[in-house]
């Protein structure tokens, strides 16, 4: 779940799929969207804006316009569940972190976001 910077809406994610819009002036829910082909893990804004990111079980990561209910774009490159996001400050570039064991930094460009991504792997056991 998280909430616009100018507090005009939440979003929230869930088990089901889908990504729910929500006005924070009336609390009434203003799109409901199948976002996904498993679990929706985690959801985010980017700040000043109401564009924001999802991640989920299918080990997509995706990027959403919160106005027109629509995705903008979707990146492939986990190689498992993608479990958590964090969007930048600047929102210049947002971090996933995959059950596959990898963190990976995704810049934005010239282009909406840039296909190819950073990818950080992490020591560790299952």
């Amino acid at each position: 779940m998280d909430i616009s910077t100018d507090s005009k809406l939440i979003i929230t994610c869930s088990a089901d799929k889908n990504v729910k819009i929500w006005g924070l002036d009336f609390g009434d829910c203003h799109k409901s969207i199948f976002a996904h082909e498993e679990s929706i893990m985690q959801i985010a804004f980017e700040k000043n804006s109401h564009y924001f990111w999802t991640v989920g079980k299918d080990r997509m990561v995706k990027y959403w316009d919160g106005d027109k209910f629509e995705a903008i774009q979707k990146m492939e490159g986990h190689h498992g569940e993608v479990w958590a996001l964090a969007v930048s400050h600047n929102g210049n570039f947002v971090v996933s972190g995959s059950h596959d064991k990898s963190i990976r930094v995704w810049e934005k460009t010239d282009e909406p976001v840039s296909a190819s991504s950073q990818s950080v792997g992490l020591a560790g056991s299952d």
